[in-house]
């Protein structure tokens, strides 16, 4: 008899997001193995495939840059991921969820208890935790520790979590106390990443940077709350070899706007905000640079991992992480010698390591972050992982 299993998710295809690239992946995945029957509950998305195995929820537009009409938005989906695992989830299943939308983690504990199934939580973002460290709560009002005393009770309820980073692991223990905890990096399969030279990239060539001297260092992703991108127009304000350099910011995100104003104000012929990109593009997006640039700001620490910097790993670019020296992604920089880690909101420092990387970069010797990724962090490593988790959850049968 093949074992139930349900992938509960906004998002669910690579047309979507990084969210959507990694469950989509892991989707494909659990539908191959003979002896799993797999049925998808996600958000509709009229530009992502309709699964037969799959129910579908519809929902109002998401708008990020707005906390009040976020906030209307993230109710409104729960209620209906709530009404649909009511209708669809069988007792005994397993549920596989993702943290988002965040009220999703409510219903979750809600429905395991009325239902009765096995939880497996994938930890992508820790609340509300990461409130604080993105200033919309501050850590000693009332209502983060009204919300903090309940979600360390949700995460709890979890049978199985699994974290993407090891600093994350510590973090979502202090609030569970509980030996259930796995470590499995963003999985990424780097075919989907073509690996471009500099000189034939296609931004870098309308841009004429495609044959420069100059080092393209780059930063392509969400331009979020908790991204601290504005330490790198800091930086770069103090350089000495600023001339030696070029930036390119790509991407979207409730900061975007700001960014591009600090750009302007700086109004410098060699850093450029290039604006969003297509998820079609990633490609292209990634290989413009000769170093990529991947944030997190100050008290980030254990609360997300840039699944950019693995995309990056793909286009076998370098990495400068600018995040706290124990983060997930810096240790990893280190470890395998594939770029470099700077404290964030020290600007000087980052200056610094821009200006030696600008002048030295043909002289550096690193490792090829393409083949660290396939001996470490590639897709079918990390899939094997999320299995055995699976198989090992009591009443799973062989």
């Amino acid at each position: 008899m093949k074992n139930k299993i349900y992938l509960i998710t906004e998002y669910y295809h690579e047309n979507q997001n990084t969210t959507g690239y990694l469950l989509g992946k892991l989707y494909g995945f659990l539908n191959q193995q003979s002896d799993i029957d797999l049925v998808l509950i996600a958000k509709k998305d009229d530009n992502c495939p309709k699964h037969k195995n799959a129910h579908f929820i519809t929902s109002p537009k998401l708008n990020k840059k707005s906390l009040l009409k976020r906030l209307l938005y993230e109710i409104i989906i729960s209620l209906k991921f709530f009404w649909e695992i009511l209708r669809n989830v069988k007792k005994g299943g397993i549920v596989f969820t993702g943290t988002t939308p965040i009220f999703l983690l409510m219903v979750i504990f809600l429905t395991k208890k009325i239902i009765g199934y096995k939880w497996v939580l994938l930890v992508h973002d820790v609340f509300p935790e990461n409130l604080i460290a993105a200033n919309v709560l501050k850590k000693n009002s009332f209502l983060y520790k009204t919300l903090k005393y309940f979600f360390d009770k949700i995460y709890a309820s979890a049978d199985q979590v699994i974290v993407i980073g090891h600093d994350m692991k510590e973090l979502v223990y202090g609030k569970t106390n509980l030996n259930n905890i796995h470590v499995v990096q963003n999985w990424i399969d780097y075919d989907d990443v073509e690996v471009q030279s500099k000189l034939n990239n296609k931004i870098l060539k309308e841009l004429s940077w495609n044959n420069s001297k100059s080092i393209v260092f780059q930063f392509f992703g969400n331009i979020g709350r908790v991204q601290g991108v504005d330490i790198i127009c800091k930086a770069i304000q103090k350089m000495h070899y600023r001339h030696l350099a070029k930036f390119i910011f790509i991407g979207d995100g409730a900061y975007a706007s700001i960014l591009e104003n600090q750009i302007n104000e700086l109004n410098l012929d060699n850093v450029i905000y290039w604006g969003p990109l297509d998820q079609k593009e990633k490609s292209t997006g990634l290989n413009a640079c000769d170093v990529a640039l991947v944030t997190l700001t100050e008290g980030m620490l254990g609360l997300g991992v840039p699944s950019k910097s693995y995309f990056t790993m793909a286009a076998n670019k370098p990495i400068l992480a600018i995040m706290d020296v124990d983060a997930e992604v810096s240790c990893m920089v280190k470890e395998h010698n594939i770029g470099w880690a700077v404290s964030p909101n020290n600007v000087d420092a980052l200056a610094e390591k821009l200006d030696e990387i600008s002048s030295s970069f043909n002289q550096l010797v690193l490792n090829s972050p393409r083949d660290v990724l396939i001996k470490n962090y590639a897709e079918p490593i990390a899939m094997q992982k999320i299995l055995n988790i699976i198989r090992k959850l009591d009443g799973y049968e062989s």
